[in-house]
């Protein structure tokens, strides 16, 4: 057992590395989003540190996924806003090095933008002197063989008259002096008298004055620390800055910071006024459900490094590569162990047993979705990645899916049609659907009109209903987990994580706790899942269709747990005008934070809303 608990301590610090890259991404993306581009570039570098290669649907953690992650195309548009030219520069090579795992068009127009900005920096040519002007030719004779009378004038810049020659410029053209005769020392200019020489012109700096409320505020210009604001009357006087824009973050502990982008100018001081707002205490309950959080995180990793072990002794101890089973040929040439089970025939076409497989519907972090053929018959058929099939507990859950799907027989929960293996490679198949998940139709349409919207919901509830009944909790309900039919029925699919009393005890391996959006307060503080932990995520689905937003969002998945134990959804009809009170209510009690609050079931549910339905017609 002291093992066990040294190899989690010393695992725990690599497993949150190796999680937290797509938090900095997303964060870096939602910086970007609002202007932050300092902020979004740093974000950028974190997380390109903990997961270098770029793509589309990696795994981040359970069966989530991170769809377009391109951190040096989105590293270099934060640096090109900044005016950061040559690391922009650089994470563009670094994006091309990789090929088209980030997208080439994208890379080609920031391309652009950046010779754009390259040529906009080129100083202007030098002015070529009039042609009037003598040219000045270099004479082989001593200076003493010059000509007594002065050389012809050469037009130099004066504060009456600026030249637009650059001064590098200026002294190549500016003729070596000669030397007066003896015989007139009477007309030596005196050095009052005597043209200015044309040194560079020294650049014009501008003055930023720091003003912060509460006093003692740490100020960053570029990200550049810059000291501490006064102590008593939180003044800060920062000279010699470039005429321009500058980005001023102020921080002070306890607060929330200041930052913007400011534009300081030659003369009088710049004046930046940061009022820096508290951030809110925390309670009781919410450090009570943050520790229950991490101790969940914990398990997890204990969990994963035991299975990790197991997966890897016997090999290394026997010395002999992991057996493969038939139609595993592929996999040797598909990156990532994608693919199991296939095999090709003559004409290149893909088999999976005696499914042929003609296109993929999607891929998660855990198994791909093919749209698959056998005796003209076509299905979705579903199947793990290779790299989860040592894994026992993966393949009993992967089993249980299907197993939960076969007795979910109901008109709004997608059909298990059929479950097999091929090899050692386990599978099913679904009913084939057409239409959208309700996740795409959202981010399509936005706010759907509250009939509609209701109508989508009253669908959900009735199969949470049949599933409540039969003693399974799905645990993961969210729009990409519902299908829209172009007739307007809702299909509830994915029970991958589902708990149903007959599988009491069975672990979820790596199924982290649902999706941080749609998951429940009492599963994120440890409390357990239960029938009404699906009411709430149905109330946020219902919250998102009538709004066209999430009820609860941030920067990380950890910012949106805390704001589900601690923070109470704002009324939809503060965000959409138009949402029928009474149905503002349902929402509302739907995401009450304590279970008992909440509708008894999903029984109760599906009677207000079709009670709503009916009296709306």
């Amino acid at each position: 057992m002291a093992a066990a608990l040294a190899l989690v301590l010393l695992l725990a610090p690599a497993a949150g590395r190796a999680q937290d890259w797509d938090e900095a991404y997303r964060s870096g993306l939602a910086a970007l989003a609002r202007g932050d581009h300092a902020g979004a570039a740093a974000a950028f570098r974190r997380a390109i540190a903990k997961h270098p290669e770029p793509g589309r649907n990696i795994p981040t953690y359970g069966t989530n996924v991170e769809p377009r992650y391109f951190p040096y195309l989105r590293l270099a548009e934060a640096c090109l806003a900044l005016g950061q030219l040559e690391p922009a520069r650089e994470a563009l090579d670094k994006s091309a090095s990789f090929g088209a795992a980030e997208p080439a068009d994208e890379r080609q127009k920031l391309v652009a933008r950046l010779e754009a900005a390259v040529a906009a920096r080129r100083p202007p040519s030098p002015t070529v002197p009039p042609p009037s002007a003598a040219p000045i030719v270099p004479s082989p004779t001593p200076l003493a063989a010059v000509p007594s009378a002065p050389p012809p004038p050469v037009t130099l810049s004066s504060p009456a008259a600026p030249s637009a020659t650059p001064p590098a410029a200026r002294e190549a053209l500016r003729p070596e002096r000669v030397p007066e005769p003896e015989s007139r020392p009477a007309a030596e200019p005196s050095a009052s008298a005597r043209p200015p020489a044309a040194a560079p012109a020294e650049a014009v700096t501008g003055t930023l004055e720091v003003i912060s409320q509460p006093a003692g505020a740490t100020a960053y210009i570029d990200d550049e620390p810059v000291g501490a604001t006064d102590p008593r009357t939180g003044r800060l006087v920062k000279s010699g800055l470039s005429v321009g824009r500058h980005h001023v973050r102020v921080t002070l502990p306890g607060h929330e910071d200041a930052v913007r982008d400011v534009d300081v100018a030659g003369g009088p001081p710049t004046v930046f006024n940061a009022a820096l707002t508290p951030l809110p205490a925390v309670t009781a309950g919410a450090r009570a459900g943050l520790v229950a959080v991490a101790l969940v995180a914990v398990a997890v990793v204990a969990l994963l490094a035991w299975v990790a072990l197991r997966r890897s002794e016997p090999s290394s101890l026997a010395g002999q590569p992991t057996p493969r089973s038939r139609g595993h040929e592929q996999d040797a040439a598909t990156p990532s162990g994608i693919n199991p089970g296939v095999r090709s025939d003559d004409q290149g076409q893909e088999w999976f047993g005696e499914y042929r497989l003609l296109e993929l519907l999607g891929r998660g972090g855990m198994a791909s979705v093919y749209k698959a053929q056998r005796r003209g018959e076509l299905s979705a058929l579903k199947r793990p990645l290779a790299s989860l099939l040592d894994d026992p507990q993966f393949r009993e859950r992967f089993l249980r899916e299907a197993e939960l799907g076969r007795a979910l027989n109901h008109p709004n929960i997608v059909r298990i049609l059929e479950r097999g293996d091929v090899g050692r490679v386990p599978y099913f198949t679904m009913e084939l659907l057409p239409g959208e998940t309700l996740q795409t139709f959202v981010a399509r349409e936005g706010a759907a009109p509250p009939r509609p919207a209701v109508t989508i919901a009253v669908q959900v509830a009735e199969a949470l209903d049949f599933a409540h009944s039969k003693g399974v909790v799905h645990r993961d309900l969210k729009p990409s987990n519902v299908m829209l039919l172009p007739d307007g029925t809702a299909k509830v699919m994915d029970f991958g994580i589902a708990r149903a009393r007959r599988f009491e005890g069975m672990t979820a391996t790596a199924a982290f706790l649902g999706t941080p959006e749609y998951v429940a307060p009492e599963t994120i503080d440890g409390r357990g899942t239960e029938p009404r932990s699906d009411l709430y995520a149905l109330g946020l689905i219902l919250f998102e269709l009538l709004t066209g937003r999430p009820a609860f969002s941030g920067d990380t998945a950890y910012a949106i747990l805390k704001k589900h134990c601690t923070e109470d959804p704002p009324p939809p009809s503060s965000l959409q005008r138009g949402v029928p009170p009474a149905i503002e209510a349902i929402v509302l009690r739907l995401l009450r934070k304590d279970p008992a609050e909440r509708p008894a079931s999903a029984e109760e549910l599906v009677v207000a809303l079709r009670d709503w339905l009916n009296r709306a017609a």
